[in-house]
Protein backbone atom coordinates (compact mmCIF):
# COMPACT_ATOMS: atom_id res chain seq x y z
CA UNK A 1 0.00 0.00 0.00
CA UNK A 2 2.60 2.51 -0.64
CA UNK A 3 2.10 5.59 -2.24
CA UNK A 4 5.57 5.10 -4.99
CA UNK A 5 3.48 1.11 -5.55
CA UNK A 6 0.46 4.05 -7.29
CA UNK A 7 0.22 3.99 -10.68
CA UNK A 8 -1.87 2.99 -13.83
CA UNK A 9 -3.53 -0.45 -13.46
CA UNK A 10 -6.84 -2.56 -14.14
CA UNK A 11 -9.01 -0.42 -12.08
CA UNK A 12 -11.60 2.09 -13.33
CA UNK A 13 -11.12 5.15 -10.99
CA UNK A 14 -14.15 7.33 -12.69
CA UNK A 15 -16.11 10.30 -11.20
CA UNK A 16 -19.31 9.08 -12.52
CA UNK A 17 -20.97 7.13 -9.87
CA UNK A 18 -23.21 7.65 -7.85
CA UNK A 19 -21.37 7.57 -4.91
CA UNK A 20 -19.22 10.48 -5.97
CA UNK A 21 -22.43 12.42 -7.16
CA UNK A 22 -23.81 12.00 -3.50
CA UNK A 23 -20.33 13.00 -1.91
CA UNK A 24 -20.38 16.31 -4.20
CA UNK A 25 -24.20 16.69 -3.48
CA UNK A 26 -23.43 16.54 0.61
CA UNK A 27 -20.85 19.19 0.13
CA UNK A 28 -23.00 21.33 -1.75
CA UNK A 29 -25.62 21.40 -0.08
CA UNK A 30 -23.65 22.00 3.21
CA UNK A 31 -22.24 25.43 1.18
CA UNK A 32 -25.74 25.92 0.46
CA UNK A 33 -26.96 26.07 3.86
CA UNK A 34 -24.11 28.39 4.65
CA UNK A 35 -25.05 30.75 2.03
CA UNK A 36 -28.43 30.87 3.12
CA UNK A 37 -27.60 31.83 6.91
CA UNK A 38 -24.88 34.77 5.43
CA UNK A 39 -27.90 35.97 3.33
CA UNK A 40 -30.56 35.58 5.75
CA UNK A 41 -29.03 36.60 8.90
CA UNK A 42 -25.74 38.35 7.71
CA UNK A 43 -24.72 39.39 11.39
CA UNK A 44 -26.10 36.48 13.51
CA UNK A 45 -22.28 35.75 15.15
CA UNK A 46 -23.82 33.27 17.26
CA UNK A 47 -25.47 31.74 14.37
CA UNK A 48 -22.24 31.07 12.04
CA UNK A 49 -20.40 29.47 15.30
CA UNK A 50 -23.13 27.58 15.84
CA UNK A 51 -23.06 26.59 11.73
CA UNK A 52 -19.43 26.09 11.84
CA UNK A 53 -19.37 24.14 15.98
CA UNK A 54 -22.33 21.25 14.21
CA UNK A 55 -20.85 21.60 10.59
CA UNK A 56 -17.13 22.07 10.71
CA UNK A 57 -16.37 18.95 10.54
CA UNK A 58 -18.71 17.40 8.19
CA UNK A 59 -17.32 20.45 5.74
CA UNK A 60 -13.60 19.16 6.29
CA UNK A 61 -14.24 15.43 5.69
CA UNK A 62 -16.53 15.97 2.79
CA UNK A 63 -13.90 18.41 1.54
CA UNK A 64 -11.22 16.08 1.83
CA UNK A 65 -12.88 13.20 0.42
CA UNK A 66 -13.54 15.28 -2.93
CA UNK A 67 -10.20 16.41 -3.71
CA UNK A 68 -8.56 13.26 -2.95
CA UNK A 69 -11.29 11.43 -5.17
CA UNK A 70 -10.70 13.93 -7.68
CA UNK A 71 -7.41 13.83 -7.71
CA UNK A 72 -6.85 10.14 -7.45
CA UNK A 73 -9.27 9.56 -10.87
CA UNK A 74 -7.40 12.69 -12.61
CA UNK A 75 -3.74 11.44 -11.67
CA UNK A 76 -4.74 7.57 -12.81
CA UNK A 77 -8.21 7.14 -14.24
CA UNK A 78 -6.61 3.72 -14.50
CA UNK A 79 -5.69 3.12 -10.97
CA UNK A 80 -3.56 0.00 -9.28
CA UNK A 81 -4.39 -1.92 -5.85
CA UNK A 82 -3.79 1.62 -3.84
CA UNK A 83 -5.90 3.59 -5.85
CA UNK A 84 -8.11 1.35 -5.90
CA UNK A 85 -8.51 1.18 -2.21
CA UNK A 86 -8.14 4.91 -1.79
CA UNK A 87 -11.12 4.97 -4.02
CA UNK A 88 -13.03 2.68 -2.73
CA UNK A 89 -12.70 3.58 1.28
CA UNK A 90 -13.64 7.22 0.14
CA UNK A 91 -16.70 6.16 -2.10
CA UNK A 92 -18.21 3.82 -0.49
CA UNK A 93 -19.46 6.25 2.30
CA UNK A 94 -18.58 3.20 5.36
CA UNK A 95 -15.59 5.42 6.75
CA UNK A 96 -17.47 8.48 6.35
CA UNK A 97 -20.40 7.28 8.21
CA UNK A 98 -18.13 6.03 11.53
CA UNK A 99 -15.43 9.35 11.12
CA UNK A 100 -18.07 12.27 10.67
CA UNK A 101 -20.13 11.73 13.90
CA UNK A 102 -17.01 10.38 15.97
CA UNK A 103 -15.03 13.66 15.14
CA UNK A 104 -18.32 16.21 15.39
CA UNK A 105 -19.10 14.31 19.24
CA UNK A 106 -16.01 14.49 20.17
CA UNK A 107 -14.96 18.10 18.85
CA UNK A 108 -18.46 19.36 20.52
CA UNK A 109 -17.37 18.10 23.79
CA UNK A 110 -14.07 19.19 23.93
CA UNK A 111 -15.55 22.82 22.87
CA UNK A 112 -18.61 22.67 25.72
CA UNK A 113 -16.06 22.13 28.13
CA UNK A 114 -13.73 24.57 27.42
CA UNK A 115 -10.91 22.35 26.33
CA UNK A 116 -10.81 20.58 29.75
CA UNK A 117 -11.94 17.08 28.14
CA UNK A 118 -9.54 16.68 25.20
CA UNK A 119 -11.56 14.59 22.82
CA UNK A 120 -10.70 15.46 19.68
CA UNK A 121 -7.31 14.13 19.04
CA UNK A 122 -8.08 10.49 20.58
CA UNK A 123 -11.05 10.78 17.91
CA UNK A 124 -8.83 11.96 14.89
CA UNK A 125 -6.28 9.32 16.11
CA UNK A 126 -9.57 6.18 15.78
CA UNK A 127 -10.64 7.89 12.95
CA UNK A 128 -7.54 7.38 11.15
CA UNK A 129 -6.96 3.83 12.24
CA UNK A 130 -10.45 3.45 10.99
CA UNK A 131 -9.83 4.62 7.70
CA UNK A 132 -6.46 2.67 7.54
CA UNK A 133 -8.83 -0.60 8.27
CA UNK A 134 -10.93 0.09 5.57
CA UNK A 135 -8.33 0.97 3.38
CA UNK A 136 -6.76 -2.56 3.80
CA UNK A 137 -10.07 -4.25 3.44
CA UNK A 138 -10.37 -2.79 -0.02
CA UNK A 139 -6.81 -3.66 -0.51
CA UNK A 140 -7.20 -6.57 0.41
CA UNK A 141 -9.88 -7.01 -1.80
Amino acid sequence: MSAAASGAGPYDLTLATPGFYLLVATLVLFVIMFLLLRTAYPRRKRAFEGYFDAAGVSLAFLAFSVVLVVALALRDPQGDRTDYALYETILTGYWLAFAIPVVTVASSVQARSRGAIRWILPAIGVVVLVFFAVLGYYYAA
